[in-house]
């Protein structure tokens, strides 16, 4: 079963929170709303900034932000083959090298759905999940 990372899902967490702020916001009070520790979601901030999949001011008034292309295109897919990789949702879920549709593992055809929901969910943009739940805020 597809699994996000504490890092990945700390990612996803902090974008949601950007997406909402729109402006820059601190470090910790990023940290804060999503209850992680700050110098860890800094790490994974930092890593973000490099990849261009969000922006981030220095000194006094700086802070992560997204800009507004950031906003428009950031998907939970962008975010997750950052940290887990592409591989993921081509591989056998067995691990198998060999699998594929000409071949199947035992459970390559039910992964195939899943994995088919898993794509779609990835669609999404940040910006808008940020109005499908608040649990975290």
């Amino acid at each position: 079963m597809l699994i996000f990372s504490n890092t990945c899902q700390y990612a996803i967490k902090a974008c949601i929170v950007l997406a909402e702020e729109r402006g820059k916001t601190g470090i910790r009070d990023i940290s804060e709303k999503i209850g992680t520790p700050t110098a860890f979601t800094s790490k994974i901030l930092q890593h973000l900034v490099k990849k261009d999949l969000i922006s981030s001011g220095k000194g006094k008034g700086g802070g992560f932000y997204m800009s507004e292309e950031q906003y428009e295109k950031l998907s939970i897919r962008d975010i997750y083959e950052h940290f887990e990789g592409k591989e993921v949702l081509e591989s056998c879920l067995l691990g198998l090298k060999k699998c594929d549709g000409n071949r199947p593992c035992p459970i390559h055809h039910q992964a195939a759905e899943i994995k088919q929901k898993v794509v779609l969910m990835f669609q999404y943009k940040i910006k808008d999940l940020k109005d499908f739940g608040n649990v975290m805020m």
